[in-house]
């Protein structure tokens, strides 16, 4: 068999979405998909999720080799398998918790994906929910908006941590929080409790961000 270079990777990956694999080999290809996981060049460890996600064995295989991958020391490779995981629907379920670590990653894309996929799975995303929520702080508009979106999808799931973010966080964060728990609980009492506190909170100027401008500028 030729060295895991790039080079086969791309022949591998390339026969595997266009033309497929007979049955015969299909175990074996998993076999060398999983090993190209310990290879030392990240482009081949990132071809081998693209196959991984595709590849015809049984779906468990798959979403644990993806998981693995989320743990993996390129930013890239760890992007790629956060977003595959994103179209195995509840069956990604056993990779929840690196998914949830993966909020916490170095990498904003990282973050941003599995945000995404956290969204994907619904209210079985709730363990993310805590993550997402501090998602709503970031820098990028664009992660923020994932955020949010996901935070959505999970509904209901979301409200205790949105809560908390809506008593602890900074003006923004309350902000957001408050907007999407109109969304997803518009008539929990507790919700309106909430945001009536926020909103008392706001007009007798707790924090820096709450000061009105007329009071600034006097």
């Amino acid at each position: 068999m030729e060295p895991l270079t790039p080079q086969v990777m791309h022949k591998l990956v390339f026969t595997i979405l266009v033309h497929g694999l007979p049955d015969a080999q299909t175990n074996v290809a998993y076999e060398v998909l999983l090993e190209a996981q310990n290879n030392p060049n990240p482009q081949v460890r990132e071809l081998a999720v693209v196959a991984l996600a595709e590849l015809p064995v049984p779906l468990t295989k798959r979403v644990n080799a993806l998981a693995k991958a989320l743990r993996d020391s390129a930013a890239r490779v760890r992007r790629r398998a956060a977003r595959a995981l994103g179209d195995f629907g509840v069956h990604a379920l056993p990779a929840v918790p690196p998914l949830v670590s993966g909020l916490r990653d170095s990498d904003t894309s990282v973050r941003r994906d599995c945000a995404g996929t956290l969204g994907r799975l619904g209210p079985a995303g709730a363990p993310g929910a805590a993550g997402l929520v501090a998602l709503l702080t970031e820098p990028e508009t664009r992660s923020r908006v994932v955020a949010a979106t996901a935070l959505k999808r999970v509904g209901r799931a979301a409200v205790p941590d949105l809560l908390d973010g809506l008593r602890r966080g900074d003006s923004d964060q309350r902000a957001r929080c408050a907007a999407i728990l109109r969304t997803v609980a518009p008539d929990d009492r507790e919700v309106r409790a909430a945001e009536d506190d926020d909103r008392a909170r706001a007009m007798t100027g707790t924090d820096a961000h709450d000061i009105p401008m007329a009071l600034v500028v006097a």
